[in-house]
């Protein structure tokens, strides 16, 4: 009876009472410019003086729900996110307990622009809200707001899909100064001294098949990504190191190498060692260029963890935006085209292939030198493994055991011996390497290590970010992973004493996004930025009206304190 008397009520009020709304709504956003396809956040602020209240966006029992929309110009396929609600508060209102907003309110929302809009044109774009306003009466009320934003040429079409593929050559380019490559960069130093002797014509051609292998690679990835993608994975870039095995394999395989460059063996190990130790070894005959490839494949293995300046934007395209496959293709074969680009140039000029030193026995020395950061390597992807699997023993045996195989090659398998022990030494280390596979695929207890290792306060979430916010305190979140060069990197800046001072000073409250494993929440939050895969570091305001702050890949203490200053003006 009181809800139909409440019901009668805001029907006689509401035709009465129109004019005497007071919620105040306005829309606004912190972006200035917006890119084809780019996600950005737009604020919509409810204006509630005090003895007031309005409804959620949910039917009730009583009250209406509140609905906003938008208007886009000339019709363009603009996209609305989720509606970001504020957490409804209880309340009375004539004898009957409601929910709704009492108090000033604002609503965050990300939009998307379309993969076609003009170039830098001024758009202007309409939100209108609707709602009920109670106070001494209940008023249907409506309020109009608009904003404008500066937009680019589409990412999809004409100039701006050049754009991309240069961002992504030259991504390419800088991926070679990323440390995760260096292990590979070490085997081409080794590479041109050996073709240094045999004239500019071969070395270009082994320049041309690295550059083939790396292309591939690249177009490889793009083919897997697309093809989960159909099959409704949701993956970003890196995904092949949040599987564990894929992990675990990587380390035995960079094992196998090391072992090989510090002398333990001296025959490359499955197709990828035989590979290297085709290109490495002096006077090999027949298909002497099979390495140059093989070092191709394994400087995409090693490097598809690492995103460099340029890179990021250009991957964001390539796998958030609506784009075309064959423009995806494109993009990935720029990048591995980047990447190569380097030692092609290197072999076409004969000043360079002249300086390179004649084959001698420094390149013994320079390979022992090199299995240090191969061991390395090694170490990184053993500690990825256990901060994914919480089993630090799984990748000790499994190492352990293919050493012993290796062991045993090396010590038997010299053309001193017989035949018979030869072979025997093959199957030994066969069957070991089979063995140390088999543990690594042994499996695991899922145990989410790197989660667990990040302070329960600082952990991301979006809930968590919400309510930091509401606090009032500004927050940086540091979206990360165990296996990104770049960001283990990037803690240097982070963690200066410099920046942990400002961070203390302005009440700045970090959370942590670890993307070790799977994670489809962080995946969301990239893909908001136009980003494929980490890092992504971004720095939010409470006030809503402002923007987030997106800083560079590659951070430095100087960029970080420059975003602080920026958004506390």
């Amino acid at each position: 009876m009181k809800r139909a008397l409440f019901l009668l009520f805001i029907v006689f009020s509401s035709i009465s009472a129109f004019a005497d709304a007071a919620v105040k709504f306005s829309a606004s956003t912190g972006a200035d410019e917006v890119s084809a396809g780019e996600t950005f956040q737009v604020a919509l602020k409810f204006e509630i003086p005090k003895g007031s209240h309005i409804y959620g966006p949910n039917e009730s029992e009583i009250g209406s729900p509140t609905t906003i929309s938008f208007e886009f110009p000339n019709g363009q396929n603009w996209k609305v996110g989720k509606f970001n609600w504020p957490e409804e508060k209880p309340f009375s209102f004539m004898g009957i307990d409601g929910m709704g907003y009492s108090e000033d309110t604002t609503v965050t929302v990300q939009i998307t622009a379309p993969s076609e809009i003009g170039a830098f044109s001024e758009e202007k774009i309409n939100v209108r809200a609707d709602w009920l306003e109670c106070s001494d009466l209940c008023v249907p009320a409506q309020g109009e707001s608009s904003f404008t934003v500066l937009t680019a040429k589409s990412s999809a079409g004409g100039i701006g899909i050049w754009g991309v593929i240069l961002s992504a050559f030259l991504g390419g380019m800088i991926l070679n100064l990323m440390p995760c490559v260096f292990p590979v960069i070490g085997i081409k130093i080794l590479s041109f001294a050996q073709h240094s002797n045999e004239g500019r014509r071969k070395a270009l051609i082994s320049a041309f098949i690295y550059a083939v292998g790396i292309i591939l690679s690249f177009l490889a990835l793009a083919g897997a990504l697309e093809i989960l993608r159909h099959f409704g994975k949701n993956l970003g870039w890196g995904f092949q190191l949040q599987n564990p095995v894929f992990t675990g394999l990587m380390a035995l395989l960079f094992f196998a190498m090391a072992l090989s460059f510090a002398g333990l063996f001296e025959i490359g190990v499955g197709v990828a060692g035989k590979a290297i130790e085709k290109e490495m070894s002096l006077g090999q005959k027949g298909n002497k260029y099979l390495g140059a490839f093989g070092s191709g494949v394994l400087a995409v293995l090693v490097a598809s963890p690492c995103t460099a300046p340029f890179m990021g934007s250009a991957l964001g395209v390539a796998l958030t935006a609506e784009i075309s496959i064959w423009m995806t293709f494109a993009i990935f074969a720029s990048l591995g085209a980047g990447m190569a680009f380097p030692y092609v140039l290197l072999s076409a000029v004969p000043a360079a292939v002249r300086m390179m030193p004649k084959p001698g026995k420094w390149m013994e020395v320079l390979k022992k030198i090199l299995s240090v950061p191969l061991f390395a390597t090694v170490g990184w992807l053993g500690w990825i493994f256990y901060m994914q699997t919480g089993s630090l023993a799984q990748i000790a045996v499994s190492l352990a055991v293919l050493a012993i195989g290796l062991f045993v090659l090396g010590r038997f398998a010299s053309p001193h011996h017989s035949l018979k022990d030869r072979r025997a030494a093959a199957l030994a280390c066969l069957a070991l390497a089979a063995v140390s596979i088999f543990i690594i695929f042994k499996p695991v207890d899922g145990t989410e290590n790197s989660a667990a290792a990040v302070d329960k306060s600082q952990q991301w979430s979006l809930q968590r970010q919400d309510e930091l916010l509401k606090e009032g305190r500004i927050v940086y979140v540091d979206f990360t992973a165990s296996w990104c060069l770049t960001c283990q990197y990037n803690k240097t800046a982070l963690h200066s004493a410099a920046v942990q001072k400002a961070f203390k000073e302005n009440d700045i409250a970090l959370l942590i996004g670890d993307w070790t494993n799977k994670d489809p929440a962080i995946l969301e939050e990239l893909k908001k930025f136009g980003r494929a895969g980490v890092p992504l570091n971004i720095l939010y305001s409470p006030d809503p009206a402002k923007g987030p702050i997106v800083l560079p890949a590659i951070l430095s203490e100087s960029a970080i304190l420059e975003a602080i200053d920026k958004i506390k003006q």
